[in-house]
């Protein structure tokens, strides 16, 4: 009778954790969905949801001539170039404009995991690196390429001869 009464104890414990666990996922994803939805009524596009950290998420929103994330942001006609990197060794990269990119740092020693940026170049010389994340299973490399793609799609490119663009 007491083993029966102990398991049934930790059967409760054990079901009100995870009730506790799956609240809180819930929870997270209502306010995720309200943050998107209060971006949008604002006139931002939000272009994807980076994690910086394990509980903290920020969006990459196109406000018209800026592309914003978090505290950070780049006006879009200063873009020239972006670049996709893993753990400091590049995947893809956009230059514009018939100037390459600097050249990359060297890539860095393996730490165990997964590391993924995307790295935005601007006019005036400046980089700014957009993290996206060291999550497991591909999503922070989905995520970095949905990134990459968007700040492609953001660079102005040159107008050709006749005034088109090239």
């Amino acid at each position: 009778m007491v083993i029966e009464a102990l398991a049934a104890a930790l059967l409760a414990v054990v079901l009100f954790r995870l009730f506790r666990l799956a609240m809180g996922l819930r929870y997270a994803k209502v306010q995720r969905e309200e943050s998107r939805a209060a971006e949008e009524a604002r006139g931002r596009r939000v272009l994807a949801e980076i994690p910086l950290t394990d509980v903290e998420v920020v969006f990459l929103v196109d406000d018209g001539d800026v592309l914003e994330w978090g505290n950070s942001g780049v006006r879009k006609d200063a873009l020239v170039g972006t670049r996709l990197k893993v753990n400091g060794a590049v995947l893809r990269e956009f230059p514009v404009g018939g100037a390459g990119l600097p050249p990359p740092t060297p890539p860095e020693e393996y730490e165990g995991k997964e590391r993924w940026e995307v790295e935005v170049f601007a006019r005036d010389g400046t980089k700014t690196s957009i993290p996206c994340g060291t999550l497991r299973e591909g999503i922070s490399r989905e995520i970095a390429g949905k990134v990459f793609e968007a700040v492609k799609a953001a660079i102005p490119l040159p107008a050709g001869p006749a005034g088109g663009r090239v």
